[in-house]
């Protein structure tokens, strides 16, 4: 597959940092970041970012998936944090949030019609990483990210060493509405094709309507505050809910998770981490499809919620301390 680059991206305006070396981490890009642009066939643009490995004990590469509504500016933190463990690191923006393209003329609906082009970007990722960044390579997923990861690992086994999926869309925690039912109005919309209107109770982004969903994703709120700083300093990175159109295409992928023998073909080594207090994915989906796996591991951190990664220190430090243990038995 060829890759064209753009070197030289329009990067978003310097985030407003207070004068605290833990917030400027988490707010500004570790040093060494490079910034360039994968084009796509269909001729979308994905944003991506580098960072070479430092010192003389070098890894290997961490390619980095990121949840949906989520972009490359929330993941300085951990960045450096990989960073300091001798690591490089890779990530992009998925098409249709972040900085890159996105489908629909209204920016804030967050849409695809399939996400068979979201794994197709993970291959075009990693071919342009083993170009520019040394192996061996690793994966690091986030919710939608893992759910991408999944089916990527189902279809290129042998591309990564290991793989660490932090709370993985394996399925939607519905707050209670039957999935079943979910499913049928779902069909209806696309019948009808208002697979481009707001699915039943999304909209646009606002700064407010993102603070009443912030108990869902931590329980920091100046990590919270992070995301927040981010679209103010670019609103250009915000993003709204999803349309019918992206609800029916998880759908879709979710179930050929589920198929039989998907799992089981799966054979990288995989360390699963589940937030305790999760309500935005299913972790008894998640729990199930694990089961199925050859080679999985199941760390659940009591008391965390979904975005583990921004979460509090002393969860956060829980999370690092396994993936610790769970390099070090690479070997690497």
């Amino acid at each position: 597959m060829s890759e064209k680059s753009q070197v030289g991206m329009p990067q978003a305006d310097p985030m407003r940092v207070e004068d605290d070396g833990a917030v400027r981490r988490r707010r500004t890009p570790p040093a060494g970041a490079r910034f360039d642009w994968m084009e796509r066939p269909d001729g979308v643009r994905v944003r991506v970012a580098l960072w070479d490995a430092r010192g003389d004990d070098r890894r290997g590469t961490v390619v980095i998936l990121h949840g949906w509504r989520e972009f490359i500016e929330k993941y300085f933190e951990t960045v450096a944090d990989l960073l300091d463990r001798g690591f490089g690191v890779a990530t992009m923006d998925w098409r249709g949030q972040g900085l890159s393209s996105r489908p629909l003329a209204d920016r804030h609906k967050g849409h695809a019609a399939s996400f068979d082009a979201n794994v197709d970007d993970v291959r075009a990722l990693m071919t342009m990483v083993q170009d520019a960044l040394p192996g061996p390579y690793f994966l690091m997923a986030h919710s939608f990210g893992g759910h991408c990861a999944l089916r990527y690992l189902h279809d290129e086994p042998g591309m990564v060493e290991r793989a660490v999926l932090l709370a993985p869309m394996i399925g939607i925690d519905l707050h209670g509405f039957p999935e079943a039912m979910a499913r049928g109005l779902v069909a209806v919309a696309r019948w009808f094709r208002f697979d481009r209107a707001y699915a039943l109770f999304q909209g646009q982004y606002s700064e407010e309507a993102r603070r009443r969903q912030a108990s869902l994703l931590t329980s920091d709120p100046e990590r919270f505050e992070d995301e927040i700083a981010a679209y103010r300093a670019n609103p250009e990175l915000a993003l709204g809910g999803v349309t019918y159109g992206w609800l029916g295409a998880a759908f879709d992928s979710i179930d050929k998770l589920r198929a039989p023998g998907f799992a089981e073909a799966i054979t990288t080594r995989l360390m699963v981490v589940l937030a305790g207090c999760e309500r935005v994915v299913d972790n008894r989906a998640a729990k199930r499809f694990c089961r199925r796996l050859p080679n999985a591991r199941i760390v659940e951190i009591t008391g965390a919620r979904h975005e583990i990664l921004r979460e509090r220190d002393e969860l956060r430090e829980q999370f690092w301390a396994a993936f610790d243990e769970f390099m070090d038995r690479a070997g690497v």
